[in-house]
């Protein structure tokens, strides 16, 4: 990949930014923001987000990093309660982010703000070719920059800042206009920006249905499915139990016990194993465990939760074979687009893209960039004619 400037590994000043903490402050920075983007004829503007997920049991907002040309704010909605002119103002402007997904969800659920237009550089990276688009990484590959990754887990609610971190926290939008610059361009060489274009939405609508959908049984972690009842209502216990303690201590779920760890217990309780808590758990933890496991026992199968119901039914061996062979005429056509081949779709996207025929419909799982792509694809996969689901 070509770089920019300045040479591969190379530390840059702290830039400077305003720190905000109180309402007319922002009030302040926006009308002064809003100015400079008049002035300077600029269009974008960039963000990003902080949480402390890694360090509470109730995940929050802790920091909004901003970028309106070259006048950074680090906004704090811990103490400002009211940051409806700041989003107001990001609306005006076309909202630049990398790896949008979690900070759109995050915003979404604290602020009820969807952004009109979005821009993800880490999607432009990838339909570039990148391999390797953490920001980070792109900032050494394309400009030669390194950031410090030592503040990425740090905890965010913590108060006040300590500089590092603030530094940190600004570099995130400090650069992402000349990655985007960089790749925009790439995209435009090899007319993709279309590509980007759907991709970017497809992003937006696919927060908008996650965050709108109720989540039925959360309990049900990955590797659940394998589970019979017994193995369920274990899991089941475990997982409330957990919520208890993480909750009781404000700590991250996952500091008790993993959804991994409590799916291998659960497989071991199925089994008849003895289950003896973890190693290094405090003797009320390692008592509550056991009275779980004895509470699952006296319970009865009566009350075990069952197996969830397939809403489609298993492929066979001819239609795994279709599948396979359209995943594997994809990766040869992602490699000839110098891209990952997940990028025109996903095993379970193609899946159902076969089931409903490949029909260009609004029920597609597929971007039309990927139907115009895939479609010859189908074609050569499924015996002429059939145009049904495999």
């Amino acid at each position: 990949m070509q770089q920019d400037s300045p040479g591969v590994g190379v530390a840059t000043e702290p830039a400077p930014f305003e720190f905000i903490d109180q309402h007319e402050h922002l009030l302040r920075w926006i009308e002064g923001s809003r100015e400079h983007m008049r002035q300077s004829g600029e269009t974008r503007v960039c963000l990003d987000t902080e949480a402390d997920s890694l360090h509470h049991y109730n995940e929050k907002l802790c920091l909004l990093q901003v970028a309106c040309g070259t006048r950074y704010a680090l906004v704090d909605p811990l103490a400002i309660d009211d940051v409806g002119p700041l989003l107001q103002l990001l609306d005006e402007y076309d909202l630049w982010l990398h790896g949008a997904d979690y900070d759109l969800t995050l915003l979404l659920r604290t602020y009820q703000w969807q952004p009109k237009r979005v821009h993800d550089t880490q999607i432009a990276a990838r339909l570039a070719g990148a391999r390797q688009f953490g920001l980070a990484a792109l900032l050494q590959s394309v400009l030669g920059v390194t950031v410090n990754k030592a503040s990425q887990k740090a905890d965010w609610s913590q108060r006040p800042l300590p500089p590092p971190m603030l530094a940190y926290a600004v570099d995130d939008v400090r650069y992402l206009l000349r990655i985007a610059d960089h790749f925009m361009a790439m995209l435009k060489d090899r007319n993709r920006t279309e590509w980007f274009a759907q991709s970017c939405a497809a992003l937006q609508q696919d927060v908008a249905q996650r965050s709108a959908a109720p989540r039925e049984d959360p309990w049900r972690v990955q590797g659940s499915g394998r589970l019979n009842p017994k193995g369920l209502a274990i899991l089941k216990a475990m997982w409330m139990w957990r919520e208890t303690i993480a909750q009781e201590r404000d700590i991250p779920c996952y500091r008790v016990m993993s959804n991994k760890q409590m799916v291998g217990y659960a497989e071991l309780f199925e089994k008849g194993g003895v289950m003896n808590p973890p190693h290094g758990w405090r003797p009320r933890w390692k008592t509550e465990f056991h009275q779980l496991v004895a509470s699952v026992f006296r319970q009865g199968q009566m009350g075990w939760p069952q197996r969830q119901k397939r809403v489609k039914g298993r492929l066979n061996e001819a239609q795994r074979d279709a599948v396979d062979s359209l995943c594997a005429r994809r990766d040869q056509v992602a490699s000839q687009l110098d891209i990952e081949g997940s990028l025109l779709g996903s095993r379970s996207d193609l899946e159902a893209w076969l089931a409903a025929g490949g029909n260009q419909a609004e029920t597609s799982p597929l971007m039309p960039w990927q139907e115009v792509i895939m479609g010859p694809i189908l074609s050569e996969v499924l015996p002429t004619g059939d145009q049904t689901a495999p």
